[in-house]
C-alpha cells in the first residue's frame, strides 16, 4: 500500500512538472488512467489465480476418482 502511495505521488508530481496542475482535467485524466490500469491488473491476477486453483482442484478430484 505504501508503495502505491509513493508511486501515485511521484506520478502526480511528474504531471505537475509537465505543466498540468492538480486542478486541471489533464492531471486527473492521466491519474485515472493509471489507477484503472492498476485495478485491471489486480483483477486479472485474481482471475488467473482462481483459474489455477480450480485447475488444481479438478486434477486432484480426477486423481481421487481413478484410485
Amino acid at each position: 500500500m505504501l508503495t502505491r502511495i509513493a508511486l501515485y505521488s511521484t506520478l502526480g508530481y511528474l504531471i505537475s512538472l509537465l505543466g498540468h496542475g492538480w486542478d486541471t482535467t489533464e492531471f486527473w485524466c492521466v491519474l485515472a488512467l493509471f489507477w484503472a490500469s492498476d485495478q485491471l491488473t489486480r483483477i486479472e491476477l485474481a482471475t488467473s489465480q482462481l483459474a489455477e486453483q480450480k485447475r488444481r482442484q479438478a486434477l486432484h478430484d480426477n486423481n481421487k476418482d481413478t484410485q
